[in-house]
């Protein structure tokens, strides 16, 4: 049985980096291959199931008779990130049960990837053959295969798959095809229990989470998709996800995946919440002591090292308090011949007591056999503290690792979370559309005096309302209705006659009959409200969008186009939608017939379209309108759900993808040559999602090369320079004491400024960038296989340097504290590092260059020193002829 080193040991690292470095990916990058000018969206094959190395590396890391708890799937666009997690589930699916918690619009994505990288029997391009139900033998062998007693009731047959066959599916009846693609449905949902964590709520929460099941996840797999939305639920306080995060948090021998492309969504301490979900609560032991004749603790140390399922030792020589951590169930201490731990191993005959009475009770009588003159206090005072790994309190999290907007104690941070992260860093970038102007993006658009008189007057309404609940939200808030109307107000003034009939905002997603029928009287009178000369005075933030909208359209058939706006209501797309057709535009619309959906009848095949992704339309038009601004594939395919009736008889083009919250998310846009995103949002993970929505994998493989590019632009209402620094105005000079802030987006130096809310969020956005960004930099360092990945990931343009520590370091010596509160600072940690300089010589063993330290005889990995100057520490030499190696 292998032995493995706990995460809270400084020689983690290294021991991990020597078992897994066989899984190494190619080094190869865009600078020495071979292809660097090939369309790789042509000749890309796809995934296939064999899995690749840094893949098998997440499902290996995982194994059951590995003492890690999960892994933070850290890995980058179209990595495959959800066939590694299916690996995990696959590996372990004989000893656990499988949960797949995600949103419900990725199920079905999730149960796709299971028919690509899961079980061969998943698979519909097989050779199949039909059984027939005639005896109880025929049952169990269906059975055994994982079919539902449910499924063949039904049906009354199974069908099984006949290896080293050529596949027969296509060639198959209608009905056996349909029987067998519901067959692998049936034996998915057998094995995978999946729970749609967006759909939980009072109503449903005790039947999914059973109150009297408190271990429901217990010796089982957890696999979370978007984690981070999961996580953020949590943090916000959500009490159905805070009751789901808790029992996880709580399971005995479960194993906890987390899939994410983005960790942190708003607050940096939600990163805390993703860390401990994974490593679980650090259980100490507290054992006082209540007569003590002498205090050896080089004694008290040994006895607890011959109890094989301790792991750390700890006193308090003052109290004369004994704190002792345990293993992982069922994992032993090993220890070298010098009584060295050195590692852990799994052991099926040692027993995990979880109740610390009969625990302590176990080794008390043979503690007292040993330490006559110290008796124990009884085992009602011995108690049993469920420490974090991170603190999740905000403040605790900020005080600890940030300063400004900057990580401080940053190798504390990385050492605490040893263990928990897989990070690679994505697919080849030739494959993605080239992001441009990335210095241009940011497009500010000053108010007019007209719109400037409606954003004081209703700033004013707004910092009354808040002086009086006393609200100033901080980093870790979601600012949701924060300065909502006064937002709105940046992107349309809403003219003064209909200002009595409109709502405070309370969501993005706030909408309301009042505002409908205001929009309706704007559409009725289009030259007063709509036009160009109109939005001089309404929005030149529209204006300014509607121009650019028109310059980027090329020649037809027009340029893809993504407009983003965090609302979906009047002041958002509902009234820029308005504007389009004004402008020369139509909405593009579906009609239901009997014979199926068709394009809408009244549409002119000659004018240019948008269509709207607001989630208020009927989900199936929405979706294939979606498509339909898709345009097929490169071999001229739609999805599979695509109408035939729409195949045929597509004349218009729908060139502008009219977006709110709902197409942050879950979608995939292609040939999106220009983003457009309407107003700044606090979230600055949200404008991540939604440009991801437009550069995906080969999402402009049908496009020529050098079109294959992507133009952000982020749009900002601001002050004047009269405005800004003014007397002209209601209550301006009180708005401005308000509302100076400390500005430091694009400025050298951090200035003081009054800014309207556009910038005021887009501030709050830049603030929590920078230091959810250094938060990033240090999960990618401490991550698991940060060594074993390096050369690849600096090859493509990424450097990363690896936390490592010093090499001095023993095998027990602990990498951080049970209790964060007693690591040291960085500062005071870098003061007591043994510094020394080594000689080192080449030597060939086997035929591999090594490294050798003649003063020590110690071992290293040539490679790696030659990469990175890191010493990775092999083995040391016994003889002239022997190298012990260490462990892995």
């Amino acid at each position: 049985m292998s032995s493995y080193i706990l995460p809270d040991r400084k020689s983690f690292a290294d021991s991990v980096t020597r078992i897994f470095k066989n899984y190494r990916a190619k080094d190869i990058g865009p600078a020495d291959a071979e292809d660097k000018d090939v369309d790789l969206c042509l000749v890309r094959t796809g995934p296939g199931r064999e899995l690749l190395p840094y893949q098998k590396l997440v499902r290996d890391y995982l194994l059951s008779e590995t003492p890690y708890r999960g892994l933070l799937v850290y890995h980058g666009l179209g990595s495959g990130k959800t066939c590694s997690a299916i690996a995990v589930a696959e590996s372990l699916m004989s000893t656990h049960k499988i949960y797949v918690m995600l949103p419900a619009n990725l199920q079905a994505n999730f149960k796709g990837e299971l028919r690509k990288c899961g079980d061969p029997f998943y698979q519909e391009e097989q050779h199949w053959e039909v059984r027939n139900i005639r005896q109880q033998t025929d049952i169990e062998h269906a059975r055994s295969l994982g079919i539902s007693q449910k499924f063949l009731d039904s049906h009354m047959k199974y069908f099984v798959t006949v290896p080293d066959r050529p596949s027969n599916f296509k060639d198959q009846p209608a009905d056996v095809r349909k029987g067998i693609s519901e067959q692998i449905t049936d034996v998915i949902d057998q094995r995978f229990t999946f729970i749609n964590y967006n759909g939980i709520n009072k109503s449903n929460v005790d039947t999914i989470f059973p109150p009297d099941k408190p271990d429901q996840f217990d010796n089982c797999v957890v696999i979370i998709d978007e984690a981070h939305n999961f996580i953020g639920n949590v943090v916000n306080k959500s009490v159905n996800k805070m009751k789901i995060y808790d029992r996880l948090y709580h399971a005995k021998n479960a194993k906890i995946v987390l899939l994410s492309g983005t960790p942190i969504i708003n607050a940096p301490n939600e990163i805390a919440y993703l860390m401990n979900l994974i490593r679980g609560p650090i259980e100490r032991v507290s054992i006082p002591t209540t007569q003590v004749v002498s205090w050896d603790e080089g004694m008290l140390t040994a006895f607890f090292r011959s109890i094989p399922e301790v792991d750390t030792i700890e006193y308090n020589s003052v109290k004369r308090v004994i704190m002792l951590t345990r293993n992982p169930p069922q994992f032993e201490s090993v220890y070298n011949e010098k009584h060295e731990r050195i590692a852990v191993k799994f052991s099926k005959e040692l027993v995990f007591e979880p109740d610390i009475t009969k625990w302590t009770d176990s080794w008390r009588k043979e503690f007292s056999e040993k330490f006559s003159g110290t008796e124990l206090a009884p085992a009602d005072k011995c108690t049993k503290e469920e420490l974090e790994c991170l603190p999740t309190k905000y403040e605790d999290f900020m005080n600890t690792y940030i300063e400004g907007l900057k990580v401080k104690n940053a190798f504390m941070f990385q050492k605490r979370i040893q263990g928990l992260v897989s990070y690679f860093k994505g697919s080849d970038e030739r494959l993605l559309p080239k992001r441009i102007d990335a210095d241009k993006e940011l497009i500010k658009v000053e108010m007019s005096d007209a719109q400037f008189l409606r954003y004081l007057e209703v700033r004013w309404d707004e910092i009354k309302i808040d002086s009086r609940r006393g609200r100033n939200p901080g980093l870790d808030e979601d600012i949701g209705s924060y300065r909502a109307n006064s937002r709105l107000v940046c992107n349309y003034a809403i003219p003064p006659e209909f200002k009595g009939d409109n709502e405070v905002v309370t969501d993005e997603n706030f909408t309301s009959k009042k505002k409908e029928q205001i929009l309706e009287k704007i559409r009725e009178n289009p030259s007063r409200f709509l036009s160009d000369e109109a939005l001089k005075s309404f929005s030149p933030k529209f204006l300014e969008m509607v121009k650019n909208l028109r310059n980027a359209m090329g020649e037809p058939p027009y340029n893809n186009q993504f407009v983003y706006s965090n609302y979906k209501s009047l002041e958002g797309s509902g009234i820029f939608g308005a504007i389009l057709e004004q402008n020369g535009f139509q909405e593009y619309k579906l009609k239901k017939t009997q014979a199926g959906y068709i394009e809408d009848p009244e549409l002119k095949p000659d004018i240019p379209a948008f269509m709207y992704y607001t989630g208020d339309e009927d989900v199936d038009q929405r979706n294939y309108c979606r498509q339909i601004f898709n345009g097929p594939d490169s071999d001229g395919r739609y999805e599979a759900d695509f109408p035939t009736s729409l195949k045929d008889s597509l004349k218009v083009r729908v060139c502008i993808f009219l977006g709110s919250s709902s197409a942050a998310e879950g979608i995939t846009l292609r040939n999106v040559r220009n983003v457009h995103i309407t107003e700044s949002h606090w979230n600055p993970a949200r404008l991540d999602q939604v440009i991801g929505r437009a550069i995906r994998i080969c999402s402009h493989a049908s496009l020529p090369m050098e079109e294959r590019t992507v133009k952000v632009n982020i749009y900002l209402s601001v002050f004047n320079q009269e405005q800004s620094s003014g007397t002209e105005g209601p209550n301006i000079v009180l708005i401005r004491r308000n509302d100076m802030v400390l500005k430091r987006y694009d400025v050298e130096q951090p200035i003081d400024s009054f800014m309207t809310t556009d910038e005021y969020l887009y501030e709050k956005s830049y603030e929590k960038e920078r230091i959810n960004k250094s938060i990033i930099i240090l999960l990618k360092q401490a991550a698991v296989d940060c060594e074993i990945h390096r050369k690849l990931h600096s090859k493509n343009g990424e450097v990363i340097q690896c936390m490592r520590f010093d090499t001095t370091a023993k095998p027990e010596d602990l990498a951080f504290n049970p209790n964060f509160k007693n690591d040291d600072p960085d500062a005071f940690y870098m003061r007591n590092i043994d510094r020394k300089k080594r000689r080192l010589q080449y030597i060939r063993v086997k035929g591999f260059d090594m490294l050798m330290d003649p003063d020590t005889l110690e071992i290293f990995d040539a490679p790696a020193f030659e990469d990175n100057k890191r010493l990775l520490k092999l083995g040391i030499k016994t003889s002239n002829t022997e190298i012990k190696w260490f462990l892995p």
